[in-house]
């Protein structure tokens, strides 16, 4: 079942499943029957007269009229169904009972196989008999329900009649009736393993998308780990890397700044990990507020950052946005009940690829130059190589 009609029929249980299809054609089915019986009227009416045969066709009619109406309300509220076997039950009974209405035909108005008018009645029973179990495949009850008194009152009639054409035409209905039967059960158990396989189908494709997305996100979450710092958010060393090699190589005006907390590991020893990590959170909560169009911060490791410009004035841009982080940090407390609660300050060394055509690795080398010279210089301030 491929199309979006049939989505939810395939997720069904089977016993809906089976609802559904001996349902689906319910309309024709009856009218087919309606037509047929109103057929047979006509023609014994033709050649016999009276208005029995109109009486019985009008119990066809409201026996038929009631069957659709049933069907037509289970169809309606099939999927809020919790016993779809009841409804299928109460479907075979109303099929037997119309079966049996079609008993008086071969019974009353059968005679010698040699008239027109039998041999007419014989194909009518037959005929309606093999289209009903065919119009219903996925529940072989209905449809023998409704089948087996009509062919079994035709055999029975001929066998009384005695003669050799109705004993032979007699055991015709029989095979008819044998294979009809079988054909029906077969029927019914290849609709349950269709369904079955459909339905088991079904449920592979959504795990299988279901185990797609979680694949996809726990890729995204292993790429983000990859190029991410899990605790400031910063892209981490391995994009910086990346970055800075890509943009020497296409020979792009850049400034690289390195950045380091001053005296970090007095607050990580004094403090604990918690107040360090809380310092190198709020830097780099400063250096992402600050950044413009050109300017990449990236968190190293430890309380080692590097900040990245390209573009015109790159050196210009850069030296400004460290003198506003070197601002922001100093209004940072390390602790409050510290002794080292003065502001938090930063030293920072800056090198540009100005004409130099420096590689990547002496580009890095020539900045950490640039930030032990702003150590060595007490701290808190910035040097360019």
């Amino acid at each position: 079942m491929v199309d979006a009609n049939n989505n939810a029929y395939a997720s069904e249980p089977v016993g809906k499943a089976q609802l559904r299809s001996s349902l689906s054609n319910i309309v024709v089915t009856l009218t087919a029957n309606c037509f047929i019986a109103s057929s047979a009227a006509l023609l014994i009416y033709d050649e016999r007269g009276g208005n029995l045969i109109f009486a019985w066709l009008a119990v066809i009619v409201a026996l038929n009229s009631l069957r659709l109406a049933y069907g037509l309300r289970q169809l309606r509220r099939i999927s809020s169904l919790s016993d779809p076997q009841s409804a299928l039950r109460n479907l075979t009974i109303l099929a037997f009972v119309a079966g049996l209405s079609w008993v008086p035909l071969p019974t009353y108005f059968l005679d010698s196989i040699e008239s027109r008018t039998t041999a007419y009645i014989v194909f009518i029973m037959a005929g309606i008999t093999t289209g009903a179990i065919i119009q219903s495949l996925a529940y072989w009850r209905i449809s023998v329900a409704f089948g087996a008194p009509i062919l079994l009152s035709t055999i029975f009639k001929l066998l009384l009649q005695g003669q050799t054409v109705d004993i032979v035409v007699a055991s015709n209905v029989f095979l008819l009736m044998g294979m009809l039967v079988r054909i029906a059960i077969i029927s019914e158990r290849n609709f349950c393993r269709n369904h079955a396989t459909t339905r088991q189908a079904t449920e592979l494709a959504v795990s299988l998308r279901k185990a797609h997305g979680e694949v996809q996100r726990a890729n995204e979450t292993l790429s983000r780990l990859a190029t991410t710092d899990p605790l400031t958010g910063l892209p981490n060393r391995s994009v910086f890397n990346q970055l800075l090699a890509g943009l020497v190589h296409g020979h792009e005006p850049l400034s690289l700044a390195l950045v380091d907390i001053d005296r970090f590991k007095a607050v990580n020893d004094n403090m604990g990990h918690a107040a360090g990590d809380q310092i190198l959170c709020s830097l780099a909560l400063f250096m992402l507020d600050n950044a413009s169009e050109g300017i990449t911060p990236i968190r190293l490791g430890g309380d080692e950052f590097a900040v990245i410009a390209t573009g015109p004035d790159c050196a210009l841009r850069l030296t400004q946005y460290i003198t506003n982080l070197q601002r922001d940090m100093r209004s940072l407390r390390s602790h409050p009940d510290s002794k080292a609660a003065g502001g938090v300050t930063i030293s920072v060394g800056i090198c540009t690829n100005d004409g130099k055509r420096l590689s990547a690795s002496e580009l890095f080398a020539e900045t950490d130059r640039a930030l032990y010279a702003a150590k060595a210089a007490g701290r808190d301030c910035i040097k360019a190589a």
